[in-house]
């Protein structure tokens, strides 16, 4: 199954290691995820970084092939975030994802969001052996479906070029948020995880709830955060991160 990873980002000087941060994590472990690509979808960020890895390719010249192993596409115009509920430039690059699948012929989409670190091999094995649906996690302190992390198999192919042909119409800004537009077929629960970069996330879990023995993921990670932050807090699995979380 060709399988990718994506992100949306916005890239500025000021935050770009968060994207070398992300590009640095999955890229030696695209194999766990039986996955070929990292892809990042881009809202026209004013800094682009030279990484050697990165092959940069505009969102109207798609190439007929991929060279590198990790791929920007670069939408010129910024759409950004107008508020909280609205954010027409995640949807204009969440949404595009479904035009790259079609053109690369890409079987299964992972969508993990670029402050968000999956680092269990169960749910990592979960993941990969999905072949069917849109499958979504679950953020526990929100109770609503946590859309940073995504596994899209073609047979909802439809469903999401729906959405993205919505998406076009409203231009690119819906009502609702995410959580409550997009249609999942399955809201997976089991896995251990949530946005613990929040503070008061963190703070909620550790106060409130038993701490299984390895954590799953980790979310909105902060730019100047490491999962080597985390090591006082939660057990890892050693066998999917190693012992320097490289």
């Amino acid at each position: 199954m060709n399988t990718i990873i994506f992100c949306t980002s916005y890239i500025n000087e000021s935050n770009c290691k968060r994207y070398t941060k992300w590009m640095d994590y999955y890229s030696p472990r695209l194999d766990l995820f039986n996955s070929s690509k990292l892809f990042l979808i881009d809202d026209g960020s004013p800094y682009l970084p030279a990484d050697e890895r990165m092959e940069v390719i505009p969102s109207n010249e798609l190439p007929q092939t991929l060279k590198s192993e990790v791929c920007l596409f670069h939408f010129e115009e910024r759409l950004g975030r107008i508020s909280v509920r609205k954010y027409p430039g995640w949807w204009r690059s969440f949404t595009f994802s479904i035009e790259l699948a079609r053109k690369y012929n890409i079987e299964k989409i992972i969508h993990i969001e670029s402050d968000f670190y999956i680092v269990s091999r169960n749910m990592i094995d979960y993941i990969t052996n999905l072949t069917t649906g849109w499958t979504t996690f679950y953020c526990r302190r929100y109770k609503f479906p946590e859309t940073a992390i995504q596994v899209i198999c073609k047979d909802a192919y439809d469903s999401l070029y729906e959405v993205y042909n919505k998406a076009i119409a409203y231009n690119y800004n819906f009502k609702k948020m995410a959580e409550y537009v997009l249609p999942f077929t399955h809201v997976e629960k089991q896995f251990y995880g949530d946005r613990f970069g929040e503070q008061k996330v963190l703070k909620r879990w550790l106060r409130r709830i038993e701490i299984p023995g390895v954590v799953d993921y980790i979310g909105q990670l902060d730019d100047d955060e490491t999962l080597e932050d985390y090591r006082k807090y939660f057990r890892f699995d050693e066998d999917v991160i190693g012992e320097n979380f490289s």
